[in-house]
């Protein structure tokens, strides 16, 4: 039996090509805190955040854990909300550039793609609920390839983009108590994906929960639970770049923090486990993310 704990991947391997398409490219910047509210008119969010992933631990499509070398991934990501009527919300999920490499090669960037979220409530009063629609548009680059610092003859593709068009179509739910600054958020989501260059991929489903607390009236902190899976077993491995086959399930801790007025520090830790869904086609590790974000009231508020 093979002990893939002490698999070191090196690109004097030729497999490396196949093996190594990345499903943390289709997950780094996919399912955010979901809710059931929105903006009120003209009300506004906009953040402006950056986030560190490293790891050499690598999961196979078969669920085996892989030690690879050590895969890095720095991104910088613009999020907005912005209140076109008291029911409708328009949401910009945008990686501004994203950074990918390994130890053993160069690193390269590029853009990332956008995804476009248009969020209506269905429900606003005693229990928040809502519907969005998110097509991802691909303008991030879908190839990329970083030359190998070893042999200067290969290379491998670290897309900053998947390269397909694909549509998130989540329902989510909220609560907040009246007497004590606790807030829930519940959600389910469906990815209808397309193809890249003739490969066509399997849908996906999300889940996820969220808490917050608002501590000494100051700072708020919340504690997330996200699980993706697809829809159906992905057993060759005909694309890794793209994410097919991606399945996992994450963790996260966050706090914001106020600096001035509207103005506040955000700082986030996110990792991954197996209690939900195993995780598949994906590098495990924990990412950490720090931004600034504007809040945007309206007066009478």
């Amino acid at each position: 039996m093979l002990d893939s704990s002490k698999m070191v991947v090196t690109f004097q391997l030729s497999p490396l090509k196949i093996l190594f398409g990345l499903g943390i490219f289709c997950t780094s910047f996919g399912l955010q805190a979901q809710s059931g509210w929105t903006k009120a008119k003209k009300e506004g969010f906009f953040q402006l955040s950056f986030n560190r992933f490293s790891s050499d631990q690598y999961f196979t499509l078969a669920g085996d854990q892989l030690k690879t070398n050590e895969f890095t991934q720095n991104s910088l990501v613009l999020y907005g909300e912005y209140g076109l009527t008291d029911k409708l919300t328009v949401i910009a999920n945008w990686p501004l550039q994203v950074w990918n490499g390994f130890s053993s090669t160069e690193t390269v960037s590029g853009l990332g793609d956008l995804r476009l979220e248009f969020k209506q409530a269905l429900l606003k009063k005693h229990l928040p609920l809502s519907i969005a629609i998110a097509p991802e548009i691909p303008i991030g680059k879908a190839n990329n390839f970083a030359q190998s610092n070893l042999n200067d003859f290969e290379s491998i593709n670290l897309p900053s983009g998947d390269g397909e068009f694909n549509v998130w179509t989540t329902l989510a739910a909220s609560f907040s108590l009246p007497n004590a600054p606790l807030y829930g958020n519940l959600y389910g989501a469906y990815n209808y994906r397309t193809q890249y260059e003739g490969v066509t991929f399997t849908d996906q489903i999300g889940v996820g929960i969220e808490l917050g607390y608002k501590v000494a009236n100051l700072v708020w902190v919340n504690s997330r639970i996200n699980a993706l899976t697809p829809v159906r077993d992905v057993l060759v491995a005909t694309d890794f770049v793209r994410g097919d086959g991606t399945a996992y399930t994450s963790y996260s801790f966050g706090a914001a923090i106020p600096i001035y007025k509207q103005i506040n520090l955000s700082l986030n830790y996110r990792n991954y486990g197996d209690f939900v869904f195993d995780r598949k086609n994906l590098y495990s590790a924990g990412t950490f993310s720090i931004g600034v974000f504007y809040e945007r009231k309206n007066k009478e508020q």
